[in-house]
């Protein structure tokens, strides 16, 4: 009997100890609860745990006991596919997921706008190039676009690709780039959700002096920009598709654009001669502000202040491509659409530290994802992610204590 009773008390212990982690996945594409999705609850710690699986029931729903806990869990929901994450505290306010049906193919597709960068190395030899696709997908009913190859796109003959990256409302990850069958022509590998999604990928090709150059695309583009050194001569197709136009902060820098590109359109130009983009942005003393003070929007050097931006989204998207150049690169540019942010879902939190959790997720999922898929060593995988670990740790108590 008091075995019983100590067996019946233990048991209670537990339950009191442990708390329930609740959440619902909507399906935005049919504006029902999605029924039957895979949910799986990690935990933060060493490595990304899993604590936990379920599916969600017919109404969307889904929960965890789990032991209380001061840090977030994370939930992964896989819908046809993709995976969407979310963050959330046992015994708080219920998890909201939202995620879209998948398609191989989706009409309501677009380039809004894409950006190039262009300067070769101090010899000339090599041309390098930076390039950023901003996709729009207007979907109706929103769906997101999956498949083997989402966007295509074609680069110089012998270009060799050495970063590529997407970024998806406000997280930013690496993705995978593979030849097709068609020379010249490359593509992602990564679902393009609904509202826009953002590619970058940088390359280096051997330069003699002269290329011919062709940045055409299977889809519509609302702007394209070419960005170089005003030593490197830009010679276009034809000469009724791009515009010179000018920046005064830029006075050594080129930009040429061209709007609302067809896929028929012809837009292939020659460059020739050499020449690397400068080092600082060329200010004038009316625009360069008080000592200490940063430089207005366009400037792009360091961290991006939080002042509102006169500019069109366009051309600070092609002034950020600049900036990276004569940053170094490494830091991916930013974009808002409002009005696509709507049907894509609630606006994240803009708070630094919340913004660093959700990319920090996105990379751990990219790096658990490299390693199923044998992509990455196991010394590579570890150090990655005790590095992630540390990070995203520091990341959800500062959100922690902001809330």
């Amino acid at each position: 009997m008091k075995q019983v009773a100590f067996t019946l008390l233990l048991a209670c212990s537990l339950a009191a100890a442990a708390d329930t982690l609740k959440g619902i996945v909507q399906n935005s594409t049919t504006n029902k609860p999605s029924a039957g999705d895979e949910v799986t609850l990690k935990k933060i710690g060493n490595g990304m745990e899993d604590v936990a699986k379920t599916k969600t029931n017919a109404r969307g729903e889904f929960s965890f006991n789990v032991p209380p806990a001061q840090q977030p869990y994370l939930v992964w929901v896989q819908h046809q596919g993709v995976t969407y994450t979310q963050a959330g505290l046992p015994g708080g306010t219920p998890v909201a997921v939202r995620v879209f049906d998948s398609s191989t193919s989706v009409k309501e597709l677009s380039i809004a706008e894409h950006a190039m960068a262009l300067q070769t190395s101090p010899d000339g030899t090599t041309l390098s190039g930076e390039e950023f696709f901003t996709v729009s997908n207007q979907s109706v009913p929103p769906r997101t676009l999956a498949g083997q190859r989402t966007l295509e796109f074609y680069l110089p003959e012998g270009a060799k690709i050495s970063e590529s990256s997407v970024q998806s409302g406000k997280t930013q990850l690496k993705a995978t780039v593979v030849p097709t069958s068609e020379k010249n022509k490359f593509a992602f590998v990564f679902p393009i959700r609904p509202g826009q999604t953002q590619f970058h990928l940088i390359y280096t090709v051997p330069y003699s002096g002269k290329m011919e150059i062709n940045p055409r695309s299977d889809l519509k583009t609302d702007a394209l920009m070419v960005v170089a050194p005003d030593s490197i001569k830009f010679a276009a197709g034809d000469s009724s598709v791009y515009q010179n136009t000018p920046n005064p902060q830029y006075k050594t820098v080129n930009f040429y654009l061209a709007k609302n590109v067809t896929a028929q359109q012809k837009v292939a130009f020659e460059i020739s001669g050499t020449g690397e983009m400068p080092r600082e942005p060329e200010q004038t003393a009316s625009n360069r502000g008080a000592p200490g003070e940063p430089a207005g929007p366009g400037g792009g050097l360091g961290v991006p202040n939080e002042r509102p931006d006169p500019l069109h989204s366009g051309q600070w998207l092609f002034l950020g491509v600049l900036s990276l150049f004569l940053a170094a690169g490494g830091v991916f540019v930013y974009t808002s659409n409002q009005n696509v942010a709507a049907i894509a879902g609630p606006a994240i939190p803009q708070d630094r530290s919340a913004l660093l959790m959700e990319a920090m997720k996105e990379e751990v999922f990219q790096l658990e994802s490299d390693r199923l898929q044998g992509k990455i060593n196991p010394q590579d995988y570890q150090t990655a992610k005790a590095a992630l670990d540390k990070t995203l740790q520091r990341a959800v108590q500062r959100q922690s204590k902001a809330t």
